[in-house]
């Protein structure tokens, strides 16, 4: 089998993110951490993007608005036309309720397909999985992997760095 990394388990988060900065300092780029809630400071530090997911909601309820009021329009004005009372066909006071309802749901939506592709899910196997120490039943834990696909990653360096670095284990992750 080939080798995916190595991931190290940490007591608290702070000696997570410390080895995270350390060996971000030392060369490491392709890096992940896992952790029982988030810990502030870390995702700057492992170098991820910031995330557009703001941009996706904003363009979901904008487009769930505009495709509600178009509807409206249609439905009023072309399909069934029908004067009541001498008002005009477009009387758009009531229709901004329905688009405002029709925002909300699309910018939700939006969200939510959003966070699922941003996060690569739904992902059922992930190699991280197959170490040992890395299980519910260890519950607590914060861990750091150190892809072999790194530029700078030698097994049994990065197992040492790792180790000298306060982690309480340091486990092979197959592929």
């Amino acid at each position: 089998m080939s080798l995916h990394g190595v991931i190290a388990a940490f007591a608290d988060p702070d000696a997570l993110t410390q080895a995270a900065r350390t060996m971000r300092d030392k060369g490491y780029r392709h890096m992940d951490a896992f952790s029982p809630f988030e810990v502030r400071g870390l995702a700057e530090i492992l170098g991820m993007p910031r995330t557009r997911l703001p941009w996706a909601v904003l363009a979901g309820g904008i487009a769930g608005g505009l495709l509600v009021y178009a509807l409206i329009l249609y439905s009023v004005e072309i399909d069934y036309p029908v004067n009541v009372g001498g008002r005009p066909l477009h009387s758009w006071p009531p229709f901004m309720v329905i688009a405002f309802e029709a925002a909300i749901l699309g910018a939700a939506l939006a969200g939510f397909v959003g966070m699922l592709r941003a996060n690569g899910l739904p992902q059922y196997y992930h190699p991280v999985f197959n170490a040992k120490t890395f299980t519910y039943a260890q519950g607590g834990k914060f861990y750091l992997l150190v892809e072999a696909t790194d530029p700078k990653y030698r097994k049994g360096i990065t197992r040492r760095q790792l180790t000298r670095l306060g982690a309480q284990t340091v486990e092979d992750v197959e592929a």
